[in-house]
């Protein structure tokens, strides 16, 4: 995926300080990341690299429309994609702590903590930033509040609940931001990085995957060569010569139609802005290399 970088080019350009703010932040983000690996090693990626193609996707998603965000709202999505999974990376003493607060039952061992990790990973990192925000150096709570939102709109939240995402969220006097909109960008970008360049075949032994889920999760996103963002849809480029991979990748092509329209409707019904994109389409075409 070519990588434009204009979400923050744009804030560099209007608030200096906020971008400072945010960069400081890159590395310590992507320190947390790379612990994901420590409970997933077989996971698909939620590195930094997969924080790029967000951005990138959310880049994509807005178009001309950037015109029209402000500064603030720049920095929260920024933010936003930069820590919504940092909580597959918390401490044992942090996953502790954060599971008392949001009731999950203590795990009877390392694997059953992996997967509650997994399960609850947009509330640990809420949580994560909401304990951290002060070294993370974030301009004030309101702030932290929005980024928080805004992560755990990727999974398993109502993006229409007008209590936990209203239309116009105060961050500093007289400065709003339109949090729907932007935690379904990130929600609706989430879901787009499904291609196989996000699990580099080369970095994964398939056959020594501990489950037969683990391993058709793992073939049926490597048949998705590429999600390409057209104007009016998003056309999913794959290819499989396999029937139960074949029907997987089917089973992605819906759900991720069933989150675009779904995210449309909050762009459309809550915010000033839109998603263009209105369909998913499956292409199913045999790559060049493999009609030599």
């Amino acid at each position: 995926m070519k990588l434009d970088y204009g979400i923050e080019r744009r804030l560099a350009q209007w608030a200096p300080e906020l971008h400072s703010r945010y960069r400081d932040c890159v590395v310590i983000s992507q320190r947390m990341l790379c612990r994901y690996e420590n409970y997933f090693p077989d996971f698909t990626d939620h590195t930094v690299l997969h924080t790029l193609d967000i951005l990138e996707l959310c880049n994509q998603l807005i178009g001309g429309q950037i015109e029209r965000l402000n500064a603030q709202e720049l920095y929260v999505l920024l933010m936003g994609a930069l820590f919504h999974d940092v909580g597959m990376g918390v401490s044992i003493s942090d996953f502790e702590q954060f599971s008392a607060v949001l009731g999950i039952p203590e795990p009877a061992d390392d694997t059953a903590r992996a997967w509650a990790v997994r399960d609850y990973h947009q509330e640990l990192s809420g949580l994560y930033l909401q304990k951290y925000w002060r070294m993370l150096d974030f301009p004030n709570e309101a702030y932290v509040r929005a980024v928080i939102q805004v992560c755990r709109g990727h999974r398993k939240t109502d993006l229409l609940d007008e209590t936990g995402y209203p239309p116009q969220f105060a961050v500093e006097p007289g400065k709003t931001v339109h949090l729907p909109y932007l935690a379904a960008l990130l929600c609706l970008a989430d879901e787009l990085d499904i291609a196989a360049e996000r699990n580099v075949s080369f970095l994964y032994d398939v056959e020594k995957m501990p489950s037969p889920r683990d391993r058709r999760e793992f073939r049926k996103h490597m048949a998705i060569r590429r999600v390409e963002l057209e104007e009016d849809r998003v056309v999913v480029h794959a290819w499989t010569q396999d029937p139960e991979i074949r029907a997987g990748v089917e089973e992605v092509t819906a759900k991720l139609r069933d989150k675009l329209l779904l995210c449309r409707r909050v762009a459309a019904e809550r915010s000033p802005f839109v998603i263009t994109q209105a369909d998913v389409v499956l292409r199913m075409e045999r790559p060049e290399e493999d009609e030599i």
